[in-house]
């Protein structure tokens, strides 16, 4: 199964340990890294800082699409269908994953929010959202 972030997102947790840091913990930046802080007008710091912050989100956008797709694979292995892909769309906030039913592969697309929404706080609308996703390709399995 592939699973992959397309884009990147740094939330606030991220920038304020970016800040958090020295400038001697931050990582050093490449000859084109300080070229394109030069021209965005930032300090070498600061784009440092963005970088790392950047990284940091990147890793937890990352696991969420992990955590997402263990989900969707069990509860497809359950109606014979396996998860072939599950990419997160951060600029499109929303995961494209494609899915493997009676020999055709099958896209879905499930709006981030509704992830969100399960995983943080268990969301029961957010449950029954991504239950009504699963029944509806279960559905086209055994048609």
């Amino acid at each position: 199964m592939v699973v992959g972030v397309d884009g990147w997102r740094a939330g606030a947790e991220e920038r304020e340990f970016a800040r958090s840091l020295s400038p001697q913990q931050l990582p050093a930046l490449t000859p084109e890294q300080k070229e394109v802080a030069k021209k965005l007008g930032f300090t070498e710091q600061d784009y440092a800082r963005s970088i790392l912050a950047g990284e940091r989100g990147q890793d937890r956008l990352l696991k969420k699409t992990e955590w997402l797709a263990r989900l969707l694979r069990e509860r497809f292995a359950t109606v014979g269908a396996s998860v072939e892909r599950v990419i997160l769309r951060v600029f499109l906030e929303r995961f494209d994953a494609e899915v493997r039913i009676n020999g055709s592969t099958v896209p879905i697309r499930i709006p981030e929010d509704i992830v969100d929404q399960y995983f943080e706080c268990g969301s029961p609308d957010s449950e029954r959202a991504l239950d009504s996703i699963v029944s509806r390709f279960a559905k086209a399995a055994v048609q």
